[in-house]
């Protein structure tokens, strides 16, 4: 059994994927272990703050599938935080695991490399040494906690440099025709002899 499939979607953004030779890496990533590492503290499981903190990683996540093309996989444990869930969802193009009850995500993990007929291709997320020593037994590559970080900041910020320019183009273009109807409907002072009667008409 390999990684499930996932619908990439369209990517928008631009960038590499991670790569091995010219084959893109699928992304597994042990979801709590991040949690952990933004917090740098244990999860509270009765507040609510466990879903909070899921749905929160798994929007930035998906924000960057979507920018990067990535093939995603988060895997987290089924209890008792997820023991509700449904064992196997979907978020956007990502696809989440939750792990049967009496296992946890570091079990689904190894299950999931074992069991995939491409574990070269994967490349594992964790900061877990158990975990990262069993998939390299099966020569997937492992990333830390960390490295993700890196990577999402990275795409966010190239993002943000694209998308926003220094100046808003209102800025130069001045008032459309309605708008320059609007005010002289709203202020009967103006001077309506400085409006382009013409492009009025067109609009």
């Amino acid at each position: 059994m390999g990684v499930p499939p996932v619908d990439r979607g369209n990517g928008v953004g631009g960038g590499k994927r991670v790569r091995r030779g010219n084959k893109a890496l699928k992304l597994i990533i042990d979801g709590y272990n991040v949690i952990f590492a933004l917090l740098n503290r244990p999860v509270s499981y009765g507040s609510g703050e466990c879903e909070r903190l899921r749905t929160e990683l798994l929007e930035r996540l998906e924000h960057y599938r979507v920018l990067r093309g990535e093939d995603i996989t988060v895997v987290f444990d089924g209890g008792p935080g997820g023991a509700h869930l449904a064992r196997l969802q979907h978020f956007g193009g990502l696809t989440v695991i939750f792990s049967d009850p009496g296992s946890d995500a570091d079990a689904e993990i190894k299950r999931l490399v074992r069991e995939s007929t491409g574990a070269r291709d994967l490349c594992v997320v964790t900061d877990d040494n158990s975990i990262a020593a069993h998939v390299r037994r099966f020569r997937a590559k492992v990333a830390t906690t960390a490295d993700l970080l890196r990577r999402l900041e990275q795409a966010e910020k190239r993002e943000g440099e694209a998308g926003r320019p220094s100046e808003p183009p209102c800025k130069f273009e001045g008032p459309a025709p309605y708008e320059v109807a609007d005010w002289v409907a709203e202020f009967g002072d103006l001077d309506e002899d400085d409006i382009d009667e013409e492009e009025l008409r067109e609009e």
